[in-house]
């Protein structure tokens, strides 16, 4: 499949008074292309802190994350901007879907910031609502919709600029058993159409173990839990 993305020597720390704290603790571990990867552990653990250090949210203390061979941390604001933009697509436990904007709307939101033309944004956006099978739910707004429905047009938005990697926190956290299960169908059906790699943060431990990998994050160091197949 082709290396997509790698961390090399990968830390995080933080000060606390005069006390130092590692999150993350020399990480070294790669993605491939259209690979699904799970990232588990307890709470506090530091799963977020690294989908951030991933998406050049935050900076590490120590180490580089390469992206199609490029040091993320070597671009300019404008261009990790652009990163972000384009070849990043974020999901996160709670949607945060704009409430006074119906489901179109979000989804064409990354397309515009990135300057797509207004009629070019709504029809990719609702070809992507199509895939996830909300296309007559599209002048709904959030609250019109219900969970599932709102974490898939979330799901939408970041797959709407076609990105090469999803950065998602906790997908399913906030769904009942059925709909997260329809949650994972989905990401599955979209990796296969788009070659998308996702890297899915999860307590959900059934959901872990059907994607391709499943890493353990304990004490700010990674080791592999289990291979299995998508």
């Amino acid at each position: 499949m082709g290396e997509l993305l790698s961390c090399v020597g990968l830390s995080k720390e933080y000060k606390d008074a005069d006390n130092k704290v590692t999150v993350l603790n020399n990480l070294n571990f790669s993605i491939n292309k259209a690979e699904q990867v799970a990232i588990v552990g307890s709470s506090g653990s530091g799963k977020s802190t690294l989908l951030h250090l991933l998406g050049a949210l935050d900076k590490p203390s120590e180490g580089s994350v390469f992206f199609e061979g490029n040091n993320i941390y070597e671009f300019t604001s404008r261009q990790q901007a652009l990163f972000r933009n384009q070849s990043l697509g974020f999901v996160y436990q709670f949607h945060h879907l704009l409430p006074e904007f119906s489901a179109l709307e979000n989804v064409a939101m990354p397309l515009m910031i990135g300057k797509v033309p207004i009629k070019t944004a709504n029809q990719r956006a609702l070809t992507m609502l199509d895939k996830v099978g909300l296309a007559n739910r599209k002048g709904h707004k959030p609250a019109e919709l219900s969970g599932g429905e709102r974490q898939r047009v979330a799901i939408a938005r970041a797959l709407v600029t076609e990105p090469k990697l999803i950065l998602a926190d906790e997908p399913t956290g906030n769904l009942d058993q059925k709909t997260g299960e329809s949650i994972y169908q989905l990401l599955s059906d979209l990796r296969a159409q788009m070659q998308t790699s996702f890297v899915v943060v999860t307590h959900d431990i059934k959901l872990a173990n059907r994607l391709d990998r499943s890493l353990n994050l304990v004490e700010g160091c990674l080791t592999a839990s289990n291979t299995s197949k998508a």
